[in-house]
């Protein structure tokens, strides 16, 4: 028999402990979360919810245990992607996703990141006085122009859609004109409760209108 690590051991009983303690358990993805804010999310969870980061593989291990007390809670392993972790609450899996969504902030864009939605750069003065700044706007796509002194944008301009990726030029011209267009924050992807699971899809619904349904 293959040796296990201790430490393996206790991690698999820690997160055992977790999801027999709570009556709703999540996969969340924390990739992209500066530490900073990830301890303020932390902070703000006190007392609401418990967020237990582990590997993907021992995660699988102890949803496949505990499927025998909180049948079809196994079928959580579907939806872990990005960098996993379990959370685990008391509160209803709309309000936990609510909550979740709130807590999410504006982030600088970095280079490589892929764009969540367009962005886009408004019209109007850019707050810039006339200097190399404007052949930097130029560049990157944005129509750009003196005006009164000031180096302004001429019409309002998506500069990267959705899906594509920010490049470094554009990261860094985003940067100087502190436009922050990324949200950052806990991405729940599925809930279980009951039985059931909650798909993050579901849960982005209006909870009263899901319930009439």
């Amino acid at each position: 028999m293959a040796h296990v690590a201790e430490w393996k051991k206790e991690e698999v009983n820690e997160l055992k402990s977790l999801i027999d303690k709570y009556d709703v358990i999540g996969i969340v993805d924390l990739l992209n979360i500066p530490a900073k804010q990830l301890q303020e999310m932390r902070k703000s969870l006190h007392n609401k919810a418990v967020i237990r980061m582990s590997k993907k593989n021992l995660i699988d291990l102890v949803l496949e245990d505990c499927n025998a007390s909180k049948n079809n809670i196994v079928d959580l392993s579907e939806h872990m992607e990005g960098q996993v972790a379990v959370i685990a609450t008391e509160m209803n899996p709309f309000k936990l996703y609510k909550i979740l969504e709130d807590s999410k902030t504006s982030a600088p864009a970095k280079p490589g990141a892929i764009a969540t939605d367009d962005i886009v750069i408004p019209e109007g003065d850019t707050g810039f006085e006339p200097g190399p700044f404007l052949g930097e706007l130029q560049q990157v796509g944005i129509p750009a122009k003196i005006d009164k002194g000031k180096i302004v944008v001429s019409k309002e301009t998506v500069l990267v859609e959705a899906g594509e990726e920010v490049s470094a030029a554009v990261a860094s011209t985003l940067s100087r004109m502190d436009i922050n267009p990324m949200e950052v924050g806990i991405d729940l992807r599925a809930v279980y409760e009951e039985e059931a699971i909650y798909t993050s899809e579901v849960l982005a619904i209006d909870e009263e209108q899901t319930l009439a349904d």
